[in-house]
């Protein structure tokens, strides 16, 4: 009977402990499901949502095995505590190449902004350096971030102020003659300058100053006036001489030359060329053979033109002038008139 009733006493024992036990485990559960917190954390591309009663936020990455090396960023500090509904967003480092004196650095960064890039690796701008792409501006994977060291000095030199050439026109001298009164001279000046380098070439100069040592002494000189006229084809033409003859006209008839077409020197002119319109006769002691020239009519109609003295006439002397046309109607009609010809410069056209 003693046994039965101890055998009693071990089996309520039992019943009580797993009563306990029970009771524990059930409060555990109920406490994790009363304080447990759903967190979503997004890395790149995958989106892990975890159940955790941890407050931290490291926990939380440890329990969703997510590993953030040194340059990776949190949207969050990792002294915040874990609260339900929580969004953890990972942010990895991606290659930035930043250049800088003289060095090609490969970085890694999460930092898009250039100014926080230069934080985050302590790299320190002078008071006039600047960057390319700006420090406000957004940089990507593999870009290149380019630190410009600006110095500005100011500098001084000496150098010459060239003189200047007066030039006086004069209509009693040979046109296009020139006659220098007086030698010119440089001047002296000291310059001041504003430099600006970038990473040690220059980039900027500008004068910010200038003193006079010694001034320019101008050259002095008279020249010939050269003389234009207005051709009947609207063109400025230069002349260097304008003569007022007396003009007839020939054509290639016995009556004006002398010569029959069976002739040898039939419609050869006296410098050997062919005679045709355009071709002149004159006096080689007034006009040069071989002069180009202009013949102005004096009356109104439509001038001769541009003209070149290659032949001569028996009765060519002084200020005469026989006009080649292409018939002897023409050449009739032509008659005598005063015209006006004009000895083109170099005897160019």
């Amino acid at each position: 009977m003693k046994e039965f009733d101890k055998l009693l006493n071990i089996l309520g024992r039992k019943r009580s402990i797993i009563i306990i036990v029970s009771i524990f485990l059930l409060a555990v559960i109920s406490m994790e499901t009363i304080f447990s917190k759903e967190i979503t954390i997004k890395d790149e591309k995958q989106e892990i949502i975890i159940e955790t009663l941890s407050s931290r936020v490291d926990a939380a990455l440890k329990k969703a095995k997510i590993t953030l090396n040194k340059h990776d960023k949190l949207n969050v500090s990792r002294d915040v505590k874990l609260k339900d509904g929580m969004v953890l967003e990972v942010k990895r480092a991606f290659d930035v190449k930043v250049n800088i004196d003289g060095k090609s650095l490969d970085l890694l960064t999460a930092n898009n902004k250039v100014a926080d890039v230069l934080v985050e690796y302590d790299i320190e701008l002078g008071e006039r350096d600047r960057t390319e792409p700006g420090l406000d501006e957004e940089v990507g994977p593999k870009d290149i971030i380019d630190v410009i060291r600006v110095e500005e000095k100011i500098e001084k030199e000496e150098v010459d102020i060239p003189y200047s050439s007066i030039i006086t026109y004069s209509n009693n001298m040979e046109a296009g003659k020139i006659n220098k009164t007086r030698e010119g001279q440089d001047g002296r000046k000291e310059v001041e300058y504003r430099i600006v380098y970038e990473n040690g070439v220059e980039a900027v100069r500008e004068v910010t100053g200038e003193n006079i040592i010694k001034e320019p002494v101008d050259e002095l000189i008279n020249k010939g006036l050269e003389q234009y006229f207005v051709a009947s084809r609207g063109q400025l033409v230069r002349y260097k001489k304008a003569i007022t003859m007396s003009a007839t006209a020939y054509d290639l008839s016995v009556a004006s030359t002398g010569k029959t077409p069976d002739h040898p020197q039939y419609g050869i002119t006296r410098s050997g060329t062919k005679a045709r319109p355009g071709v002149v006769a004159v006096d080689p002691k007034v006009i040069p053979l071989g002069s180009k020239l202009y013949v102005e009519y004096l009356d109104g109609s439509k001038d001769y033109g541009f003209a070149s003295a290659e032949d001569t006439g028996g009765a060519i002397k002084g200020n005469k002038i026989d006009l080649f046309m292409e018939s002897t109607k023409a050449a009739l009609r032509f008659g005598r008139r005063n015209v006006r010809v004009y000895i083109l410069e170099y005897g160019k056209r």
